[in-house]
């Protein structure tokens, strides 16, 4: 194993450490039946399950990093989330969907790639009436 995936190992233990916070954050959300999430920058996916498993709905993650992807998608296996997590490799840059086609954007980090301005003028689009872009 190589040290950069011996690093993301590690890095996902710790954050999972954060995951109480991630539950706390998305409790205070109102009660959405079947949430359609988009987790931005989702690295290796320590949100992206947690989200799946603290909803009843669909969680996207994106990020641009072929290999965090990968272990995301043996997490997905390993949880038994196939159907309820999907996997996109794109970059927050660019990323495109059509518009209102999620509920809640979750964003761990991520928005400061591109700068809270710019964020939320790009993805404001991408959320459902009454959305909500969670920034943590």
């Amino acid at each position: 194993m190589s040290n950069l995936n011996l690093y993301r190992i590690e890095k996902d233990r710790i954050r999972e450490n954060l995951n109480k916070y991630t539950k706390k954050a998305f409790k205070l959300l109102p009660k959405c039946k079947n949430p359609h999430i988009l987790d931005i920058g989702c690295g290796t996916g320590v949100s992206t399950i947690k989200l799946a498993t603290i909803s009843d709905g669909h969680v996207n993650g994106i990020d641009i990093d072929v290999t965090s992807l990968n272990l995301l998608q043996r997490k997905i296996k390993e949880t038994g989330l196939n159907n309820r997590v999907s996997v996109i490799r794109d970059s927050i840059l660019t990323m495109d969907f059509p518009e209102e086609s999620f509920d809640i954007i979750w964003a761990e980090g991520s928005i400061f790639v591109i700068g809270f301005e710019n964020s939320i003028k790009k993805w404001r689009r991408f959320l459902k009436p009454n959305g909500f872009l969670v920034i943590h």
